[in-house]
C-alpha cells in the first residue's frame, strides 16, 4: 500500500489552518498560545541536544518567534508548525521548513531532549519532508547538522538524507571550518524511500485523510 494517495491534496502555499499528521503526531500552525510552550523548552537544561540549530537564543524570545513565525506562514516564506502527540496532545517541539528557492526548503525542528535519541524525533522529521514534497511538491529538503552531534547526523542519514557539505570542513568564502554540515534529501530518494516502504507512519493532511497501514 502507498504512504500517500495519489489524490492527496497540494497546494501553493499552505493555508492558515492547517494539520498534517504521523503515526503518533499531528503537526499544526504554530499559534499565539504556544509562545509559552516554546519558552518552557527553552528553559529546560540541555534543550539544545534536540535542535539542529536556529534556536531563539533566550525564552523571553518565545512571543517574538512566534508572531514573525505567523507572519511568514501568511507569506508563504516559512512554516513552523507545533508538533504534539496524537493521544494527549502534549507538545513535544516544533519544525522549521524555511523557503530556499523555487521548490527548496531547509528543515530545522527541535523535540524535547529526552526524545532526541528516540525513534519519535525520526518520526517527525520523516513527517514534515513528507508534508514538504507532498503538499507543496518540494523538489529537495536539506537541512543542517552541528557540528560534532552525533545524533542528529545518525538521525538524519536514518530518515534518508544524503551529506553535501561535512561539518568542519572549509568555507572558501571566509576560509574558516563550517559549524555545521548541510545534508539533502531529494525528491527521486523521497520515492524511492516511499516505494521500499521505509517510512513507519500513515502520514497526511486533514483535507486527504489516510487510510493507516
Amino acid at each position: 500500500m502507498d504512504f500517500v494517495r495519489s489524490d492527496t491534496r497540494r497546494y501553493t502555499q499552505l493555508p492558515r489552518f492547517f494539520r498534517w499528521f504521523s503515526a503518533h503526531c499531528v503537526l499544526r500552525r504554530l499559534d499565539e498560545s504556544d509562545a509559552y510552550r516554546v519558552a518552557q523548552a527553552l528553559s529546560r537544561p540541555g534543550h539544545r541536544r534536540g535542535s539542529n540549530g536556529n534556536l531563539p537564543r533566550h525564552p523571553n524570545q518565545a512571543e517574538a518567534f512566534v508572531r514573525s513565525a505567523q507572519a511568514d506562514w501568511l507569506a508563504g516564506s516559512r512554516y513552523v508548525l507545533a508538533v504534539t502527540r496524537k493521544q494527549t496532545q502534549e507538545f513535544v517541539g516544533w519544525t522549521e521548513l524555511r523557503s530556499a528557492g523555487p521548490q527548496r526548503w531547509m528543515l530545522g525542528w527541535f523535540v524535547q531532549p529526552e526524545l532526541a535519541a528516540r525513534p519519535l524525533a525520526r518520526e517527525i522529521v520523516l513527517a514534515a519532508a513528507d508534508l514538504m514534497f507532498t503538499a507543496l511538491n518540494a523538489q529537495a529538503l536539506y537541512a543542517e547538522c552541528p557540528f560534532g552531534n552525533v545524533s542528529i547526523e545518525q538521525l538524519l542519514t536514518d530518515a534518508g538524507f544524503i551529506e553535501m557539505i561535512p561539518a568542519g570542513s572549509l568555507d572558501p568564502a571566509n576560509g574558516r571550518p563550517r559549524l555545521s554540515g548541510l545534508f539533502e534529501l531529494g525528491r527521486s530518494d523521497w520515492e524511492t524511500l516511499r516505494r521500499t516502504r521505509l517510512l513507519p507512519t500513515a502520514l497526511g493532511s486533514q483535507h486527504q485523510p489516510l487510510a493507516l497501514v
